[in-house]
């Protein structure tokens, strides 16, 4: 008997192999599609992180630029650059407001629909570079960027402060702005992002400690048969006109005291303290620091007076300058009006300040020495004057401590710095 044996059914060769196959295909397939998903999750995460960084570096970069233009005294238009126009002003005086006898720092405002807004400041980097408004009512205009490139925007804003002489600032940063809703933009797919950053500036005065006399020598008072005038009616402030630490040679002197007070209390000489003070500590004893660290200060501007002084600092003052810092020698020449009453000057010469002729001065005067000549009618300092070593001359001018000047020199003007341990993020 023969066994017959069983063959397999046509067409079913490999079968099993082929099964094997598919899912491995199918495995390699589901391995390929959660790669490629965790490449997309990650190049979203990297794009979100960068756009994060790309908005607070923005804000921040906001605090920045506005430090330095808050301590820029010079002019400028709508898009925030020097304008010589006679309308024009400082940033500072654009966009906050100092009350001179209380130290207050308040942001300007306008009417928003009845509502006061701080008024704002923004910068947007398109293809073309940075281009920055600084209105001086209503929100910034900055122009539209098209297409979906990064183009870093921020606005600035600032708050008042519960401290006198501080401010708060508010940056807000972000990677695409309108020019009708600030730092608020988003795309279609919701992916820009912005940020916020905060911190408080302090005042740094440009005078921290007001002379109590309207005159201050550390050396002799030596004008010969000149009649100076030397007033400090000021009953506050002590009454005291001069103070000196040598002797006072001026048989003409003039002398304004407060009402009912004797003109000889209004006259000190011979202080010991004072004349052996020195010009580096008497300087810091009204200033707060060093004559070379006073000049280093943003606000401060340095006047080459090698050719003709009188122009160098006037032309500095028509460019904002109120701190005026002459290195060596200074030489006025009058006629000449520098600063006012409701915007006064600080003049320091860091060696012998000459003034022939007529010369007005409204604000403080920091000398090593000074020798006023020819001078009479409309020669006069309304501030306070301070030197170091002698005052002689023959001028018939005046030197007046006048307290609101004083005031506004040690409240209202100077340089903002940041304040320690005040910065925040949101």
């Amino acid at each position: 008997m023969s066994i017959v044996g069983i063959r397999a059914p046509r067409g079913q060769h490999g079968a099993a192999a082929l099964f094997v196959i598919v899912m491995l295909c199918l495995a390699m397939v589901l391995v390929a599609a959660l790669a490629q998903r965790n490449v997309v999750v990650e190049e979203r995460r990297s794009a979100n992180e960068l756009r994060s960084r790309i908005a607070f570096s923005a804000a921040d970069a906001g605090l920045e630029w506005a430090l330095a233009r808050i301590n820029d005294p010079t002019p400028i238009g709508a898009t925030c650059l020097p304008d010589t126009d006679a309308s024009a002003t400082s940033f500072r005086a654009r966009i906050l407001r100092i009350d001179a006898a209380s130290g207050t720092v308040a942001p300007t405002t306008w009417s928003d629909s009845g509502i006061a807004v701080p008024l704002q400041a923004a910068c947007v980097r398109g293809a073309a570079g940075w281009t920055c408004s600084c209105p001086t009512s209503g929100r910034p205009t900055l122009p539209a960027v098209e297409g979906a490139a990064l183009a870093p925007a921020f606005f600035v804003e600032l708050a008042t402060s519960a401290r006198p002489g501080v401010v708060r600032v508010a940056a807000t940063g972000c990677t695409k702005a309108a020019a009708a809703s600030g730092c608020a933009a988003q795309d279609a797919s919701g992916r820009e992002a912005t940020a916020r950053v905060e911190i408080a500036w302090a005042l740094l005065p440009a005078l921290r400690s007001a002379p109590v006399a309207a005159l201050t020598l550390g050396g002799d008072l030596d004008v010969g048969i000149a009649a100076l005038g030397v007033a400090n009616v000021d009953a506050s402030s002590g009454g005291l006109a001069v103070h000196v630490g040598g002797r006072i040679l001026a048989s003409a002197l003039r002398v304004e005291a407060p009402s009912g007070a004797s003109l000889a209390g209004s006259i000190a000489a011979g202080d010991d303290e004072l004349r052996t003070l020195g010009s580096e500590r008497l300087f810091a004893r009204h200033f707060g620091m060093p004559p070379r660290v006073w000049a280093a200060q943003p606000a401060a501007r340095h006047v080459d007076c090698r050719d003709d002084c009188t122009a160098a600092i006037a032309a500095a003052i028509a460019r904002g300058a109120r701190l005026l810092f002459v290195d060596g020698d200074a030489a006025l020449a009058g006629p000449a009006v520098l600063g006012s009453t409701d915007d006064p000057i600080v003049l320091v010469a860091s060696g012998v300040l000459t003034i022939v002729g007529d010369v007005a001065v409204h604000g403080a005067v920091h000398a090593a020495t000074l020798d006023w000549r020819d001078g009479a009618g409309f020669a006069f300092v309304h501030g306070s004057v301070v030197i170091a070593g002698d005052m002689r001359g023959n001028a018939a001018a005046d030197i007046v401590r006048d307290a609101a000047i004083l005031d506004r020199l040690a409240n209202a003007s100077g340089s903002f710095v940041r304040v320690n341990g005040s910065w925040k993020d949101f």
